[in-house]
């Protein structure tokens, strides 16, 4: 039987598109995209919104199964059936089958869905997507407090851990990089971030990492 052919409907700008595409990639699954979001309005025709009623990216195709929420997707593709033989040991790194290793790697996959990511969206927007005119100091300075906050628990557990669930790359780690590289970009960090920093450094040498996430802000 042919493997299903997968297909991801999103931007490459976006933060969650580039998590799938990462995780695609690590696993050597092959696949395709299609532009969807922003100007590209695809994603709200009636086709898109029957495949996600939400109407946003990522959407995952495989064959004629779809799946939407990025943190989703990359859970799903780990632990897809479809694996090929070289794909199930780097799946297995990334989302432990081990219920305890893979509740470290949940609990941060939850924990940025919930923390850091409304904040730096914010930031993001304000600092990135409005002309200079249009953006509300006051508003922009909140957002980076909370974002700083939340990075700095980061940090702090990074004193003691090489990666965010452990001794080697994971969903957790994939899930925080975009987050964490736009802070930087847009000078979120500060002192308390040195362990976040050295964190980053060490993700900036994975390839993926440089395709998908070292990327100009736009």
């Amino acid at each position: 039987m042919a493997t299903p052919m997968l297909k991801v409907w999103g931007r490459v700008t976006s933060i969650n598109v580039q998590k799938v595409l990462w995780v695609l990639d690590a696993l050597g699954l092959a696949y395709t995209r299609e532009d969807a979001g922003l100007e590209h309005s695809v994603n709200r025709s009636a086709s898109f919104l029957a495949k996600n009623p939400n109407g946003r990216v990522p959407l995952l195709e495989d064959d004629d199964y779809q799946i939407w929420e990025s943190h989703s997707i990359c859970r799903y593709l780990c632990s897809r059936l479809h694996l090929p033989a070289s794909a199930v040991q780097v799946a297995e790194e990334l989302y432990p089958a081990d219920p305890q290793q893979r509740g470290q790697v949940d609990q941060w996959l939850d924990w940025t869905l919930w923390g850091v990511s409304g904040p730096m969206v914010t930031v993001f927007r304000q600092r990135v997507r409005l002309a200079p005119e249009k953006r509300e100091p006051a508003r922009i300075h909140e957002a980076e407090q909370e974002s700083l906050e939340h990075f700095a628990i980061a940090s702090q557990h990074l004193e003691r851990s090489t990666f965010l669930a452990g001794d080697q790359l994971s969903l957790a780690d994939i899930a925080l990089a975009p987050i964490a590289y736009r802070g930087a970009c847009l000078g979120v960090f500060d002192s308390r971030l040195t362990s976040l920093t050295r964190w980053l450094e060490r993700l900036s040498q994975d390839d993926n990492y440089k395709r998908w996430v070292a990327v100009p802000l736009r």
